[in-house]
């Protein structure tokens, strides 16, 4: 049997019986596996992953601290907010996603272009639509998205309905995709950010850069966002020779709506 070879490597077997049973959960979570979002009792759990009530207990009231789930008396365990959004849907490129970001505009103004946006979007000019949102389920942001846009192109986004994402907010304003991309990351969050997303200064945040392109393929947005990372998942599939394996945004799962798979 393999040990750790440093003590400070060394975990209390209590405390790798509640860490993994608190990530066991937080997959079913994400998977969907809990119908109508309802977290099996306690005894259920017990029995199902042999761990003793008190383990159960911990785990539970520290997911309710974290709100990945909530807990009422009389009613019991429910999923409180999922994931955000699964990455490989959230491309919008062929279609709207359904999913909602739960956006609330912030900002919406004109602005001169940034020297960063510039590089990405060489033709932008030298002014930009900045298009800032918060995506809030509940009482908390979890994500901050400051968005660029190329003028005249997205002029009409000036005046349009958001929406329910930013796809639906391309499409009222008659913008087209062909294509985009992210370059997923990861940050500290600074303290300005920290308040936007009520996270502690210095917690680790998940950070993202994206350019979608028009139908010309010209780059016509470019977007920086901090994330929550307890509130994003990312879905990836490859198969050997170079095949497609990933299934369609229809087929993805929604964690905001649960449901046995």
């Amino acid at each position: 049997m393999l040990r750790d070879s440093s003590p400070m490597l060394r975990e209390a077997p209590g405390n790798a019986e509640r860490r993994r049973l608190a990530m066991l959960i937080r997959a079913a979570i994400v998977r969907g596996d809990f119908t109508d979002g309802k977290i099996p009792s306690e005894p259920t759990l017990m029995r199902d992953y042999g761990a003793s009530r008190a383990v159960v207990r911990d785990v539970l009231q520290q997911l309710a601290e974290t709100r990945v789930v909530s807990r009422t008396h009389g009613v019991g365990t429910h999923v409180d907010v999922g994931s955000i959004f699964d990455f490989y849907q959230f491309h919008g490129v062929d279609v709207i996603p359904e999913q909602s970001t739960y956006p609330r505009v912030i900002d919406r103004s004109v602005v001169d272009t940034p020297p960063v946006a510039h590089e990405r979007m060489p033709d932008c000019g030298p002014q930009v639509l900045r298009i800032e949102y918060v995506a809030a389920h509940g009482d908390f942001a979890s994500t901050v998205s400051t968005n660029y846009f190329v003028i005249p192109k997205a002029a009409r986004l000036e005046e349009v309905e958001f929406g329910h994402n930013i796809y639906q907010f391309l499409h009222n304003g008659g913008v087209k995709l062909s294509s985009s991309e992210f370059i997923l990351g990861a940050m500290l969050a600074d303290e300005p950010t920290a308040v936007r997303l009520s996270v502690l200064p210095g917690a680790p945040l998940l950070s993202l850069e994206q350019v979608m392109y028009d139908e010309e393929g010209i780059p016509v947005c470019f977007s920086t966002v901090a994330l929550r990372a307890d509130r994003v998942s990312f879905f990836s599939r490859v198969a050997r020779g170079g095949g497609h394996a990933l299934r369609s945004a229809d087929d993805v799962i929604d964690p905001l709506e649960p449901r046995r798979v």
